[in-house]
């Protein structure tokens, strides 16, 4: 979780090497900080601020992904405990470590989406020459993963675990059926604390450009990333992914539908 923008868009992060998917790189982008937060452009930035160009891949396509099941709002709103109960099986921890001499190691969460893959945000996994690790607890088995699908410039990314059997959502709520005032719970990974929950409303449907974005009001931090924000149901609504630098409760996550695109 964090506040970097690209080109106007949302948090995204540096160059990364597309396991077995490929690894093209892509076009230049200048990568800057202000007291707005760190951002990724594709232009540079006004002379006096100094920058750093990186390089980030071309989109690799989720070739074979999962069917989306819609999910239901029938029947009652769980009781927050029940919800946890419900959901946190699907929130694993996900990080990224640089084999290299460049790069610092991310940490952030990622939702099970199918028994082998997760989605999570690009910011988080998508680094050159990283070594990829995720598990349901720090503690617990844990397992090497790769990337195997990514659209960088939208924080879209699908991991894959090699020997761990994850545990899905159960469904995902359509975009065009949510509304604003809506109670929706966050589960993530911050500050390390796996599986953490918090509550709140969705205070606003946004978009920048061709991205749509949910805005809410559920605590995140560091290490929210990739995590879920649920519905009342225990459907999965989106994936958590940054706050606004210097504000309090404006949070933004991208629809969990908006992964099939």
């Amino acid at each position: 979780m964090g506040s970097m923008k690209i080109s106007g868009t949302i948090a995204l992060a540096a160059a990364c090497l597309i396991a077995a998917a490929s690894t093209t790189r892509g076009e230049t982008r200048y990568f800057w900080k202000d007291a707005e937060g760190e951002h990724y452009t594709r232009d540079k930035p006004r002379t006096v601020t100094p920058y750093t160009q990186v390089s980030i891949p071309d989109t690799v396509a989720w070739r074979s992904p999962p069917p989306r099941t819609d999910g239901s709002t029938e029947g009652a709103a769980l009781p927050a405990q029940d919800l946890f109960r419900k959901v946190s099986p699907s929130v694993y921890w996900v990080r990224s470590d640089p084999t290299g001499l460049s790069g610092s190691s991310r940490y952030g969460s990622a939702i099970a989406v199918s028994d082998h893959e997760a989605v999570t945000n690009c910011h988080i996994v998508a680094q050159p020459d990283a070594r990829l690790t995720m598990g349901g607890s720090q503690s617990g088995e844990a397992t090497e993963a790769e990337l195997v699908a990514v659209d960088f410039d939208a924080d879209r990314c699908v991991v894959k675990a090699h020997s761990l059997t994850l545990r899905p959502v159960s469904g995902i709520r359509r975009y065009d059926s949510l509304e604003v005032g809506e109670i929706v719970f966050a589960v993530g990974n911050p500050r390390g604390m796996e599986r953490t929950l918090s509550d709140g409303l969705i205070s606003g449907m946004r978009s920048q450009g061709d991205a749509r974005l949910i805005q809410f009001t559920a605590a995140i931090s560091p290490g929210s990333s990739g995590g879920g924000l649920f519905d009342a149901h225990g459907n999965l609504v989106a994936i958590t992914s940054y706050s606004l630098k210097g504000a309090q409760g404006i949070n933004f996550a991208i629809p969990a539908e908006d992964f099939w695109r």
